[in-house]
């Protein structure tokens, strides 16, 4: 791409950024997105009830009955120090005689604790009182203490010291491979954790797409509607006057996503003072069967996730800014996003679906491939399935295929933007580029002729 079909991209750059900054939904849109993020997890630790331990408690009596045949030991109960002059007072009193105390004093409550012989559990119950000094907070704190209490009390019965206790509760990893990547020391995610780094890392470069094809079809057709594109062309070059656009572009996207990662790391330090995040990352583990410890995460994997972003979103945006070039109005963007999206689509679901077969053929194909490679080779090198000189070529491939992209989208740019017909089809669509690389051959003969 000569220097010359880049005259006037900054400022283009430069003028698209300003006037969209200067909408008033933009800044209503992106404010709203940073209070979402900022609000999402403390919104999450108060609804499902996690809260950080306090160090005081509204309880200064407990009325407790015990309905099991284990002899608790409360010395853990009364070392804690919210509980140091708590009054306990072990009953049998039914449920009606404890409700009863609850009713006339503010500052009790009342736990039993019941053993499930079908299902083999132990059920703790801890209430208080509607009014009163006593909070949710304390209820569930206190719950959680005697469930320790409990804990600690069977393993005391049956004699069982704290070495046994940490082998009975370690985790067994397993791990299946080949004996080749054994016998070399590879170490590979299981097939769960493979499909779930793919399916996020996949679910983040479509969202990426989606954004920035939106907003380059948008900018794309400015010209053609407002009728200014004789007035630009003789002060910026289409190219330019396209890689401009696609760079403002750039900086709304990024910069919204930087807005939200702002706001969502301070909402984990908000969270921090709340609850223990851990809570969060165990249920995510339980449910999704996801194992980040087997991930090959290092300060390097940063960096590389940058660049395999960065070749990415020049990829889609070329793509974006070649289709959306062909758009004279507004009803054209529906077929020109069908274009895109059916393009992405083939490379998303094939990658999506490519962990489970756990082909080492497989995994390089869809690294390498120049279609599915911006979704699967950095997820494939994290989750180790396959080593450095392949994502490197896959990345060469992808910047290979990111400046061809755009090259295209500068040419398509400059033969549509007088055109104000339909949506090309494709064959009327490859009859075009050969007439114009026809006149490009034509007018570069006409010009050595003239230097001669």
């Amino acid at each position: 791409m000569k220097n010359g079909n880049l005259r006037g991209a900054g400022t283009v750059f430069r003028y698209t950024v300003q006037q969209h900054y200067k909408t008033r939904s933009v800044i209503i849109f992106l404010t709203v997105l940073f209070v979402i993020a900022l609000s999402a997890l403390p919104i999450a630790a108060l609804v499902s009830g996690q809260k950080k331990e306090s160090t005081e408690t509204g309880i200064r009596k407990l009325y407790l009955r015990n309905d099991t045949e284990f002899e608790l030991d409360f010395e853990a109960l009364f070392a804690d120090a919210r509980y140091g002059g708590l009054k306990l007072v072990e009953t049998d009193e039914d449920d009606t005689a404890l409700n009863a105390h609850l009713t006339q004093e503010s500052d009790a409550a009342a736990s039993v604790i019941r053993l499930d012989a079908e299902d083999y559990r132990f059920l703790i119950s801890t209430n208080y009182g509607r009014e009163g000094g006593v909070s949710y907070a304390d209820a569930a704190s206190l719950n959680l203490l005697l469930e320790d209490i409990l804990h600690k009390s069977l393993l005391n019965a049956l004699s069982v010291t704290e070495a046994q206790e940490a082998i009975i509760h370690t985790k067994a990893v397993s791990q299946v491979s080949k004996v080749s990547d054994f016998l070399r020391g590879a170490e590979e995610t299981n097939a769960d954790t493979h499909v779930f780094a793919n399916m996020v890392y996949n679910y983040f470069i479509m969202m990426l797409s989606a954004l920035s094809m939106g907003y380059i079809f948008q900018h794309c057709m400015e010209e053609k509607t407002s009728k200014l594109v004789e007035l630009l062309m003789v002060s910026v070059s289409p190219t330019a006057l396209l890689i401009g656009k696609i760079l403002a572009v750039t900086l709304f996207i990024f910069g919204g996503l930087g807005l939200i990662a702002l706001g969502f790391c301070i909402s984990v330090l908000i969270t921090q003072q709340i609850t223990d995040l851990t809570t969060f990352k165990d249920i995510a583990v339980s449910l999704l069967r996801f194992d980040p410890t087997s991930l090959h995460l290092t300060a390097g994997t940063v960096v590389l996730f940058v660049i395999c972003v960065l070749l990415t979103y020049a990829i889609c945006a070329s793509l974006s800014g070649t289709v959306g070039s062909c758009c004279s109005k507004t009803e054209d963007t529906q077929q020109a996003s069908l274009v895109v999206v059916f393009s992405l689509l083939i490379g998303y679901l094939a990658c999506t679906f490519a962990p489970m077969f756990e082909s080492d053929a497989a995994n390089i194909f869809f690294s390498v491939f120049p279609v599915t490679s911006i979704f699967s080779a950095f997820p494939n090198y994290v989750c180790g399935k396959i080593g450095f000189p392949v994502l490197l070529l896959a990345l060469v491939i992808q910047a290979v295929t990111a400046v061809l992209l755009m090259r295209l989208a500068g040419t398509v740019y400059k033969i549509m933007l007088l055109y104000r017909g339909g949506f090309p089809k494709p064959k009327q669509f490859v009859q075009m580029l050969k007439e114009h690389r026809a006149s490009a051959k034509l007018n570069a003969g006409k010009e050595d002729s003239h230097a001669v």
